[in-house]
Formats: structure tokens, sequence, C-alpha cells
């Protein structure tokens, strides 16, 4: 946006008026949009007391010049004669501050899950040990049952009463 006076009163334009909010240029869906206009309570004020204060051929030069409505005026008036947009101490936004007991029931409730998935790895880690200390148990079975079946065939195969070959 840039800042161009409005046509011939040396003020700043509509887009740069003071006491507005302007959103930061993002990008997204709907960024070719204009987006709402905001007006914070000091310059409804000033807008409601210079528009009283001008003579009655100039109002509409105030409205044109804000680019308002004649209604904007009237409900901003209406709301500063019921006390509604009195200046009160802005009431807390977003979720409230937790306290002490339900941030230490929160950070233990964290521990807890973090302890919780340490047993579960821990847990997914002795039974793949088990399993490979079963396997490992097998395979030794199977080679003790193999070398004492070796030692059998490898002794000489003698009949009773008869003696072995001899080598001389």
């Amino acid at each position: 946006m840039t800042t161009t006076p409005a046509a011939g009163t040396g003020q700043p334009g509509p887009e740069d008026a003071p006491g507005r909010n302007h959103p930061d240029q993002g990008q997204g869906p709907r960024t070719n949009r204009s987006a709402r206009r905001t007006f914070t309570t000091e310059f409804k004020r000033a807008i409601v007391q210079e528009y009283d204060a001008a003579p009655n051929g100039t109002k509409g030069a105030i409205l044109r010049r804000e680019r308002l409505y004649d209604s904007h005026i009237q409900e901003w008036r209406a709301a500063f004669r019921a006390g509604a947009l009195e200046r009160k101490p802005a009431a807390p936004r977003g979720r409230p501050k937790a306290t002490a007991e339900q941030s230490e029931i929160a950070r233990l409730a964290k521990e807890l899950a973090a302890e919780r998935a340490a047993h579960e790895r821990t847990r997914g880690q002795l039974a793949s040990s088990d399993a490979a200390l079963d396997v490992l148990g097998k395979g030794v079975a199977f080679l003790e049952a193999l070398s004492s079946k070796n030692a059998q065939s490898a002794a000489p195969a003698t009949k009773p009463g008869r003696p072995g070959p001899s080598r001389n």
C-alpha cells in the first residue's frame, strides 16, 4: 500500500488513517480480497467528535474522506452514550493460564507417557533378545547333537570278539 493523500485535503488517505489495523499482506486463498477494516476506540471517538462539530454541509465530506457511512457514526455514538466503548482494561485473550497444580499434572502426565513409551521399547527389545537366545540355544543343541554323532561314527566299528584291523 502506498501513502497517498486524500484528494486535496493534505491528510493521509483512507488506507493509512490512524487507528486502523492493517493485517500483514500474506499469502493464502483470500489475499486478493480486501481485508475487513477495524477501528480503535480512539479513532471512533475522534471521528464522532469531528462529525458532530462539523457544519451541516461538510459532514458528508468527512464520511467520504474516511470511507464511512452515516450508520457507522450512529452506531458509534450510541455505543459511546451507552458506555460500551469506554476504556476498560483489555480482557485476556486466548486460553486461561494453567494453575501451578494443573501445570504439575500436565508435566507428570507427559513424564508418565514418556516412561510408558520407554517401557514398551524395552519390552520389544527384550522379546527380540529372548527370540534370538532361543534360536541360538537351538543352534547350539543342534551342533552338540551333530558333534556327538560324528564322534560316534568316527570310532572304528568292531564286532564283538574280533580284534580290529591292525596296521603294521
